[in-house]
């Protein structure tokens, strides 16, 4: 084991991080009860390296039942998270810190783990999955380093704990891990480490599909995304995940967005594209089990028609609205528009984008409902809906400007047709 003191990247400073503040005030409680308390795993990898952590965890030789004693004498509200697992959430000002005891493993299925609670922070560090991970900070800013995390941190490697093989069939997510922080980081893959994957990766099958999809879909969140696709099928972890043979390779284009979310269901249709048909396509989709929302993206990004070049914007915004209702407003610009560019090429789309830019004011009816209720002594009901939508077309469509040429347009449309 190495120890040294945190150096702190300038862009970081410790003393603005609240979190960090109660990651201490955590850990001092701990001690002054007459346990040890240390940082654990992600929070110091991203401190060594100047990332501001997005959450602590603090590993401690307490058990549970101890950890929440000792907070309800200080009069700090616990939550018993995972309890059962040793993780206690401990609210600063409602801010979590994560309490989990040091755990060994009893026994493992690819799956999950049965744990039993022990006093060594090293063999706890024998249970984490990457060198980077297993990496612990005491009070003082002393790092515990049992594996080299620290070197394999300077050298921008990704390494198991270990033997890859056996920490991969510890639990089989621990593959797409690797995948996900690779297009984090930016950091290789130690040498050896996709042949281990390459021949585990069959075990991907015991995991829940609900965890292959987050882990997947946080990969192609990442502007590294790119950096693990070629890895990702010489593996055959695509195969495995979508069940298919020779996973094709896609476009070497960076599909670049500004919604990390919608980044995500862009490179995911940029990986499908090239499978053999739509009925291909529709079952990979729904092998993942997305959400209901997040299928709808992709099956629009592949089948959505276009609407036709028009000089009319009222005809676009019909269009529009229509995909708006079913996939949510900013669609066009945060997803379609730029996806579309890349994985469907079509000279109508700048002019489309130029006409919804151009006209977006326009898209803006400022006549509504109530406005007609208060003017024309209408009555709620699919009369008054119809009419709603012949003015906003009207509208979009230049037929009237004003209020008055609105309520003009609304009589006409509301005369009995010969």
């Amino acid at each position: 084991m190495t120890s040294s003191k945190t150096e702190q990247n300038e862009a970081y400073d410790p003393r603005l991080d609240q979190n960090y503040q109660n990651a201490l005030k955590a850990i001092k409680h701990l001690e002054d009860a007459g346990y040890k308390a240390r940082m654990a795993g992600g929070c110091v990898r991203d401190r060594l390296i100047g990332r501001r952590p997005k959450d602590y965890d603090i590993a401690t030789n307490a058990k549970p039942d101890d950890v929440c004693t000792i907070f309800k004498q200080k009069n700090i509200k616990t939550i018993p998270t995972g309890i059962d697992h040793g993780t206690i959430t401990v609210l600063f000002g409602g801010q979590p810190v994560e309490v989990t005891s040091l755990r060994v493993d009893v026994a493992t299925d690819g799956r999950r783990a049965v744990v039993a609670f022990g006093e060594s922070f090293e063999e706890d560090s024998l249970r984490r999955d990457f060198t980077i991970n297993a990496l612990y900070e005491d009070i003082s800013g002393t790092i515990y380093d049992y594996h080299n995390g620290q070197s394999d941190l300077k050298n921008q490697t990704l390494r198991f704990v270990g033997d890859a093989e056996t920490r991969i069939r510890e639990d089989y997510l621990r593959i797409l891990r690797l995948f996900r922080f690779w297009a984090r980081f930016g950091f290789q893959p130690a040498p050896g480490t996709l042949e281990a994957i390459a021949l585990e990766v069959q075990g991907l099958r015991k995991i829940s599909s609900e965890r292959i999809t987050s882990e997947l879909l946080q990969t192609l969140e990442s502007d590294r995304y790119q950096d693990v696709i070629a890895s990702l099928i010489n593996t055959k972890t695509l195969d495995v995940i979508f069940e298919t043979e020779n996973f094709p390779r896609p476009s070497e284009v960076a599909l670049i967005l500004n919604r990390k979310t919608e980044a995500a269901i862009a490179r995911l249709a940029q990986l499908f594209w090239d499978l053999p048909n739509s009925q291909v396509k529709q079952k990979a989709i729904q092998r993942r089990r997305l959400s209901r929302i997040q299928q709808d993206k992709l099956t629009a990004l592949f089948e959505e028609p276009l609407p036709a070049v028009s000089t009319d914007p009222g005809e676009v915004f019909e269009w529009l609205d229509r995909v708006e209702a079913k996939l949510g407003e900013g669609i066009w610009t945060d997803l379609l528009y730029p996806a579309w560019t890349l994985l469907r090429p079509d000279p109508r789309l700048q002019s489309l984008d130029e006409t919804i830019r151009t006209h977006s004011l326009r898209r803006l009816c400022p006549i509504d409902g109530q406005y007609l209720i208060q003017n024309l002594s209408l009555a709620q009901g699919p009369e008054l809906g119809a009419l709603i939508s012949d003015i906003k077309r009207g509208y979009r469509r230049g037929q009237w400007k004003t209020n008055e040429e609105a309520l003009a347009f609304a009589r006409e449309r509301l005369k009995p047709k010969a």
